[in-house]
């Protein structure tokens, strides 16, 4: 072994750099380990932030990067194995470094150290060290190799699963919003089921034009019977014939002029003829507002201001891309079946109320309704929007939630009667009131004059954005009603239940209203504190649809006799908030 050594041997005080070596080393795999960690930290960042795009974009970069590295450092390793003895011999040079090696340069070290030999525990020494450097190199080496090979396929791995799980997440997020186009077309297809359904009871009541069509060739019948009579009583009396001598339509007397089987025969086809949901109308003959709104829509991208002004003033909605329909059942069939009676002349109908005619959810928007005697009608859910309505008497009829927006009443009698005072055949010796229930009913925007709204129920009413002029609530129940808008100009509540009725927004004409109110309505049914009036002027008044509309400067200036004109502005709830329970 002794003569294996052909190195020179280092002279006395020479030093072996084992040490700063190792520190070197150590420095240098902690910076490198460092590095790698901030450089996985960067790219997770990225990847969250940045998401599978990116990701999917660059996988054949990274893949190429992986597998160039991959066999990269494969072949610096085998070519580090198949050359490793050179590369030991010429850094270190020794060539191998088994273990069984390092006994005999420890044993020669030792046994110098016995006999005072410098030389050759130096000469044994520096073997020791080249053995132990050249296994530590190697060790090395092969550590980093297998390291590296094995960093670069977790790192595979784990980019794989990263791209997985952004691709699942893709993948989920297609789903989802396949799933809202599914769940929208499942809606859309329930509204087409729906409309299939409500339109299949519009053809079944279809049928029953028919049988209005022969009604009205009886109520012809009977209009030329009528005329046969009053023309032989003029004969007869020498008088002139009601309405003139050439009156298109006569008026018809229920007892003398319609039969009991014509009776039964109108009642049983009001009866039959059943509610049902049709499709809505995108447009309106009558609606004057509706018209304005087609009309402009041509000049809608031209003029964007002046139309969103036009739109919030006259309320207009954009009508839907799928017809809708209407919100709750109606009945054009019981619309028409009135309409065919009117049209012959039939003016009061106790007679037929009495017998069970049934005109509820009628359908009758845009219709006039002139000099008519509906004493105990059933109109509940009847929709009168847009109607002409002069000269009529509902004492007693049933009207709960029945439609008059944006309609025009003059005139109309809607308070309860005493059943003496009733029309036959609902006139009975006693003192019972004949009670109208307009509970729900709802007068927005319309024009309501000399309007008799005495002694009725008319919980819930909506008169939102209607002017009111000479219109008399007095004794009855407006619970929970809304006046949201309207202009009060002549308005009597003397003893009225103001239960929760919502103001907010009216204009009215005295400066002491909220005070008069408190005074004259009901005892304790109306709280002054909830409001107060804000100044207003005239101009804020006519900014408003109903008066800008039905009204002038000098009308509303002769029936207040005053110019000055005070908002309604609601302060506080009507209910306050209820206090949290306490916890045990």
């Amino acid at each position: 072994m002794r003569g294996a050594v052909a190195e020179p041997q280092p002279e006395d005080g020479d030093e072996i750099p084992l040490p700063g070596l190792f520190g070197r080393r150590s420095r240098i795999s902690t910076s490198m380990t460092v590095l790698a960690f901030v450089f996985g930290i960067a790219a997770g960042v990225l990847l969250a932030f940045s998401g599978y795009a990116v990701l999917e974009e660059t996988t054949s970069v990274l893949l190429t990067v992986f597998l160039t590295a991959i066999f990269l450092i494969t072949l610096v390793g085998a070519l580090a194995y198949i050359l490793r003895r050179p590369i030991l011999r010429m850094m270190f040079g020794v060539a191998t470094t088994q273990l069984e090696l390092f006994s005999k340069p420890i044993n020669e070290v030792a046994e110098g150290a016995f006999l005072r030999d410098v030389q050759r525990v130096t000469a044994a020494t520096r073997l020791l060290v080249q053995l132990t450097l050249a296994r530590y190199a190697w060790m090395v080496t092969r550590r980093w190799i297998v390291a590296s090979l094995t960093g670069l396929i977790a790192a595979m791995a784990a980019l794989a699963g990263t791209a997985l799980l952004f691709k699942q997440n893709e993948l989920i997020a297609s789903q989802s919003a396949l799933l809202e186009e599914q769940n929208a077309k499942v809606a859309l297809q329930t509204d087409l089921l729906i409309q299939d359904v409500q339109l299949a009871e519009a053809a079944r009541n279809a049928e029953i034009a028919v049988e209005i069509t022969n009604i009205a060739q009886l109520m012809g019948d009977a209009m030329l019977s009528a005329e046969a009579r009053a023309q032989r009583a003029a004969t007869a009396t020498g008088q002139p014939i009601r309405g003139g001598a050439n009156s298109f339509r006569p008026v018809l007397n229920p007892w003398l002029d319609l039969g009991k089987p014509l009776l039964m025969r109108i009642t049983s086809a009001s009866r039959a003829a059943k509610p049902y949901r049709f499709l809505a109308p995108r447009l309106t003959a009558h609606d004057t507002s509706d018209k304005l709104r087609v009309a402009m829509a041509a000049r809608r991208d031209d003029l964007p201001t002046s139309y969103a002004q036009m739109s919030r003033t006259w309320g207009w909605t954009d009508p839907p891309e799928v017809d809708v329909l209407i919100d709750r059942p109606a009945s054009p069939e019981r619309a028409q079946l009135l309409q065919v009676l009117m049209s012959a002349g039939l003016g009061d109908y106790e007679m037929l109320n009495m017998f069970g005619l049934d005109l509820s959810f009628a359908y009758a928007t845009d219709t006039d309704l002139l000099n008519l005697s509906m004493q105990g009608a059933q109109l509940s859910y009847a929709t009168f929007d847009r109607a002409q309505i002069i000269e009529a008497d509902f004492a007693g009829a049933a009207l709960e939630n029945t439609r008059f927006r944006n309609a025009r009443l003059v005139d109309v009698l809607f308070r309860g009667v005493p059943f003496r005072a009733a029309k036959a055949p609902y006139t009975r010796d006693e003192d019972y009131l004949f009670a109208t229930a307009l509970n729900g009913a709802d007068f927005s925007g319309s024009m309501l004059q000399g309007v008799d709204m005495s002694t009725l129920n008319g919980s819930a009413m909506r008169l939102d954005g209607a002017a009111l002029n000479g219109v008399d609530f007095s004794g009855s129940d407006l619970s929970a009603s809304t006046f949201r808008g309207a202009i009060l100009l002549d308005a009597t509540f003397d003893g009225t239940a103001l239960r929760s009725v919502e103001f907010d927004g009216a204009y009215v004409f005295r400066e002491d209203f909220l005070d008069h109110l408190a005074e004259t309505a009901e005892a304790g049914s109306f709280v002054p504190d909830r409001f107060r009036l804000v100044p207003a002027t005239m101009d804020d008044v006519f900014r408003t649809v109903i008066a800008f509309s039905q009204l002038t400067p000098g009308q509303v200036a002769d029936v207040t006799g005053s110019e000055a004109v005070w908002r309604v502005e609601r302060t506080r709830p009507f209910e306050a908030p209820e206090a949290p329970v306490a916890q045990p």
